[in-house]
């Protein structure tokens, strides 16, 4: 990890919340219901609660059935996502080759590379979850006392506010399917993304980022920007495409490669394939750097990382680790069995499950390093 990289933009986000929290106190924010806290801007306001009666009162003849599907759904994440860290946990200890990484996601830290694309996704993910909760509030009867935006950190987001004794008070069925609404809604979402970047979004090449300074590629005019389309007349559409072919034409052999240059246009360039230095039975071209080329890349990068947080958030907040979802969900199915003991199950099941996941993260760390994305 390059502690040079992080310390820098670090000083930088420390001193700007140090000075927001001082302004803050100085203007009294709060009398505009802003409260700011050390990494924390809540906003309130009651006048997003008229929109939610709305919508509330718009889907209050397929609510039912959404509110059970929703309960029933959340149920199937917590076993889908114990089922997964059980498994990976297994793999690594007798599968290593098939464990997957399990890390935290802290902005700068753990995430740096799609930084913009995690703040974009946590803006929407985070509306979307706090909106269910608050809509099947209303359809249930159950006040909503505020709403309003937020920041964490980095992190932007929105949050509605239940009143908590009505909450308490309401019956074990309504206080289920609140819980349940915000998991379930971030899992449709992800879901639903998946035929929509399917079918807007196939890759169209190879687009080139570096080339061998005198090697091959360049020689023969190839630049980085420049997208190779085909290889000896065989379409290819990733990396390991474009390697394989290159393989076939073998060292020396000569490769034809029909590239599309940045103002649209076609051109076929001829180049000889060497020798790898670093694994001389290997054929090469001399690219140094190469990656699948999408159309809109950027908009398929946003989508495919809102798709991604959506799955993940959704699935990790059901797992029985107070105070997330699952947990009072599976508290509130439990105390209607076993009463008061369902605390006692409760702080079980979370000492359980940040076992579970803390040793498939400090695994990780012992197989994969440190990991960032």
């Amino acid at each position: 990890m390059d502690l040079q990289g992080v310390t820098l933009p670090l000083t930088v986000f420390i001193t700007a919340w140090a000075a927001v929290y001082l302004a803050g106190r100085i203007l009294k924010l709060e009398r505009f219901g802003v409260e700011i806290k050390p990494f924390l801007i809540v906003f309130k306001t009651i006048r997003f609660n008229r929109f939610l009666d709305w919508l509330a009162g718009r889907l209050r003849r397929i609510m039912p059935a959404l509110s059970n599907f929703s309960l029933a759904m959340s149920l199937g994440m917590t076993a889908l996502g114990t089922y997964l860290l059980a498994r990976n946990l297994h793999s690594f200890f007798f599968r290593v080759e098939e464990a997957a990484p399990v890390f935290p996601a802290v902005p700068f830290i753990t995430v740096r590379e799609s930084l913009p694309y995690f703040l974009l996704a946590a803006v929407v993910l985070i509306a979307v979850h706090e909106l269910a909760h608050g809509v099947v509030a209303r359809f249930e009867g159950i006040k909503v006392k505020s709403s309003g935006l937020l920041l964490v950190a980095v992190i932007p987001g929105g949050f509605v506010e239940p009143d908590e004794e009505e909450f308490k008070k309401a019956d074990r069925g309504k206080r289920l399917r609140v819980l349940a609404a915000g998991s379930t809604a971030n899992m449709a979402l992800a879901l639903m993304l998946i035929p929509i970047i399917l079918t807007l979004f196939h890759p169209a090449g190879v687009l080139v980022e570096g080339v061998w300074d005198q090697g091959p590629a360049m020689q023969a005019g190839i630049k980085p920007g420049m997208i190779i389309e085909t290889v000896n007349g065989v379409k290819v559409t990733s990396v390991q495409e474009l390697s394989s072919q290159v393989g076939k034409a073998g060292i020396g052999g000569e490769v034809r490669l029909d590239v599309r240059l940045p103002d649209g246009s076609l051109k076929t360039f001829t180049v000889e394939a060497v020798a790898d230095p670093n694994n001389p039975d290997r054929p090469i071209i001399g690219l140094t750097g190469a990656r699948t080329y999408i159309p809109h890349f950027q908009v398929y990068m946003a989508l495919f990382w809102l798709h991604f947080w959506s799955l993940n958030i959704a699935i990790f907040n059901m797992l029985p680790l107070h105070p997330l979802d699952g947990a009072g969900v599976i508290y509130n199915l439990a105390e209607g069995a076993i009463g008061e003991k369902a605390k006692i199950l409760r702080a079980a099941l979370t000492f359980s499950y940040l076992t579970l996941i803390g040793l498939n993260m400090a695994l990780t760390f012992g197989r994969f390093g440190f990991i960032s994305i």
